[in-house]
């Protein structure tokens, strides 16, 4: 009895107690509810955390569940999905201004603990200047007052800036930025002196490249380096992209079907759609260079891709005096050198070539302690470039330079009588040269129409070399005329056949008949521009025989020279000259 009052007791106690200890807990529970320092400040850090480990995920893979993840998106037929990877354009980069702050995780003790920022190129103000292979020049001070001449070229040029720097101005009319031109012309003529000066004078951000940069033996190389250029371009908007020797990209696609998925094709395609594509690539500007436009693929020179075409040929003489001008500077020369006579003499050279020769007279100088340059410095250095150097003269016997003399002299005075062809200027005897130890220089011309009476006289100052020799020599004639007889039935040919000067107009090719007609002609032709020659010869054969001892002596020989001669000593030829 006394046992089951105990157990009663200890029940109601253990109630009790309960009834206590659960009162406590609900107080407590109510104290922390009012009291809990994770609350919704803390809910929210939380949350951010969870969104911003996420989002750094996506941009720094490292599991393998990524990689599965990214195989699987490559190999859907989801389209968007995959261009979205490939070009790492996913959604996810809508988000990224979010890096652009520290974003504070959570209190320790007051101590405030910061997730790193990403390293998006949108964390900082100034756009990336480099990738994997190309980089963007911003220090450009390259002007269009740093090319000599060619005021035309520079005014379409300068259309182009106007039109990317106040597109405002235009925007009312309803035109568009041309997105791309094409430099072409001769090589050395500054195709890329005026991408680099366009560049400059736009204050745009300059890419450079070469067509060489696109090709790789490895597969799909050349195609993801064209998309890596344009995302560094659109990534510095406005943008000039300058692509030198576009032909090694750009070449037309082949038809066949085994190459016409090839590398290059593959590389072609990718420019042809940055360029107007369904992208859109508003403020980048496409410059390209190229010697043979001829080359290009149609769909790369159409409109729409490439607005613009600018052929930029040898400079005239304005230019020519406008690249001396610049080159010439800080080298000093005599006074004897005048510009206005180089302007003329380099006729027919490029740029490149101007600033060559002018570079290489003053190292000439230079080479023998001498602090100016002189004509006899221009003149070996012109020689070098026209016909080539040998450290060791030829070793030729006294009556083969008769022989040399002789025959280059035949050219002279028949170049002097002639009044149609371009003028002779000079005739050199050079024994260093490795293939052609006596020439005749002759102006150049940047004509490219002729009349039949400059063919003519041309090929009769081709003839005249060997007829000077045989007039002298008899039969004992050299072989020096090869490359003359060569150059000279090559232009009859063209007379006859291309340029309808022969007997008749057009001559049909299918026939045996007209052929034999074609080399008449052809044969008729030669003979009668070797009489011609012949008579203006056997006239000046005192005028011959005194200049080539000239010649002979001095190793050279001008046209000034041979008329003061003519009108020293051979005055009855001087009516001959009028009447040729």
């Amino acid at each position: 009895m006394r046992f089951v009052t105990v157990l009663c007791l200890f029940a109601a106690v253990v109630q009790r107690c309960q009834g206590f200890f659960g009162n406590q807990r609900l107080t407590k529970s109510i104290n922390k509810k009012n009291t809990n320092p994770y609350g919704k400040k803390y809910k929210e850090l939380l949350d951010q955390k969870i969104r911003q480990e996420r989002q750094y995920k996506n941009k720094y893979p490292f599991s393998k569940m990524y990689y599965e993840d990214q195989l699987k998106r490559l190999n859907s037929q989801n389209i968007t999905s995959k261009h979205n990877s490939i070009l790492n354009n996913d959604e996810d980069d809508e988000e990224e201004d979010i890096y652009q702050d520290p974003v504070y995780l959570y209190q320790v003790f007051g101590l405030q603990i910061e997730e790193p920022a990403s390293r998006s190129y949108k964390s900082s103000k100034e756009a990336p200047t480099k990738s994997e292979n190309f980089e963007v020049v911003r220090d450009n001070s390259f002007r269009f007052e740093d090319v000599g001449g060619y005021q035309n070229v520079k005014s379409e040029l300068l259309q182009c800036i106007d039109l990317l720097k106040n597109f405002e101005k235009y925007k009312k009319y309803n035109v568009r930025i041309p997105k791309g031109l094409i430099l072409e012309g001769p090589p050395g003529t500054g195709k890329t002196l005026f991408a680099k000066a366009l560049a400059g004078e736009s204050g745009c951000a300059f890419i450079p490249v070469s067509g060489s940069d696109f090709q790789e033996k490895y597969v799909g190389v050349g195609s993801s380096r064209m998309k890596e250029l344009f995302k560094l371009a659109n990534k510095n908007i406005p943008c000039i992209i300058f692509i030198d020797e576009i032909d090694a990209v750009g070449r037309k696609r082949s038809g066949d079907g085994e190459s016409s998925s090839s590398e290059r094709d593959s590389t072609l395609n990718s420019l042809l759609v940055e360029l107007d594509g369904f992208k859109n690539n508003t403020g980048i500007f496409l410059i390209a260079a190229t010697n043979r436009i001829d080359l290009l693929d149609p769909a790369l020179t159409r409109p729409g891709r490439i607005d613009k075409k600018i052929y930029i040929g040898l400079p005239d003489s304005d230019t020519r005096r406008a690249i001396i001008d610049i080159h010439i500077q800080g080298k000093p020369h005599e006074s004897s050198i005048k510009k206005d006579e180089l302007v003329l003499f380099l006729e027919g050279t490029t740029g490149a070539q101007i600033e060559n020769l002018l570079n290489e007279a003053m190292l000439n100088a230079l080479r023998y302690d001498r602090t100016e340059f002189t004509n006899q410095d221009f003149d070996l250095v012109l020689n070098k470039m026209m016909v080539g150097w040998q450290p060791n003269e030829h070793d030729f016997t006294s009556d083969i330079i008769d022989h040399i003399a002789i025959h280059e002299m035949g050219h002279a005075i028949v170049g002097i009588f002639c009044k149609h062809h371009s003028k002779m200027t000079k005739v050199i005897i050079n024994l260093s040269s490795p293939k052609s130890p006596g020439y005749t220089v002759f102006a150049s011309s940047t004509a490219n129409i002729y009349t039949r009476e400059s063919l003519y006289e041309h090929l009769m100052i081709l003839l005249s070399g060997r007829i000077a020799e045989e007039i002298f020599y008899g039969g004992s004639v050299t072989t020096g005329a090869l490359n003359d007889f060569e150059e000279a039935l090559k232009l009859a040919e063209k007379m006859v056949v291309y340029y309808g000067m022969g007997t008749n107009v057009i001559y049909p090719s299918t026939s045996d008949k007209y052929k034999e007609m074609i080399d008449v002609d052809i044969t008729e032709l030669i003979k009668k521009a070797y009489n011609s020659a012949e008579i203006i010869l056997i006239k000046s054969k005192k005028l011959i025989e005194e200049t080539s001892e000239i010649l002979k002596r001095d190793k050279y020989l001008d046209a000034e020279s041979i008329h003061r001669i003519i009108d020293k000593n051979h005055k009855y030829l001087a009516e001959f000259k009028i009447l040729i």
